[in-house]
C-alpha cells in the first residue's frame, strides 16, 4: 500500500470530507473508475480515428473503356 499526501483548497477538502470522499477505499474506487473511463475514452478515440480515415481501395476498378468510332 502506498501513502500519498495531497494539497486541496480548504473548501474542497471540507466538502469532500463531509461526503466521505477522502476515505481510502472511496478514493481508490474513484481513481479506478477514472482510470477505466480514460482507458475506454482513449480506445474509442483511436477506433473512431481509424474508422474515419479513408483508405485507398485495395482493388480499384479500372475506368470504363471507350469505344473507338
Amino acid at each position: 500500500m502506498t501513502t500519498i499526501h495531497i494539497s486541496l483548497p480548504d473548501q474542497l477538502a471540507h466538502d469532500a470530507g463531509e461526503l466521505g470522499l477522502l476515505d481510502p477505499v472511496t478514493l481508490a474506487e474513484l481513481l479506478q473508475n477514472e482510470i477505466r473511463r480514460r482507458t475506454f475514452a482513449d480506445i474509442f478515440a483511436v477506433s473512431h480515428r481509424l474508422a474515419t480515415e479513408s483508405e485507398p481501395d485495395p482493388d480499384p476498378e479500372p475506368p470504363p473503356r471507350r469505344r473507338r468510332k
